[in-house]
């Protein structure tokens, strides 16, 4: 696996992006440490149902509660 710095990610977050598109996996390191690992997303619908999920679970939160109440980041999680 090969690995980037996290500053050559930002600086060429497109050249970086084409290569994880191209079925590489990379690691992204800072100060020569592991920081994250870029792969492809699953390929199917999976994606698309568990976006829709959230969607939904957005309406109904919006639906639910309160008039006036601050959506906080806590509430988009089974708790």
């Amino acid at each position: 696996m090969a690995a980037v710095t996290s500053r050559e990610l930002v600086q060429n977050f497109s050249a970086v992006a084409a290569r994880v598109a191209a079925g590489e996996e990379l690691t992204v390191t800072r100060h020569g440490k592991p920081l994250l690992k870029l792969v492809q997303p699953p390929a199917g619908e999976s994606g698309l149902q568990e976006r829709l999920a959230l969607v939904q679970k957005a309406l109904s939160f919006r639906m639910s509660r309160p008039y006036g109440k601050k959506f906080e980041r806590n509430d988009s999680y089974e708790l």
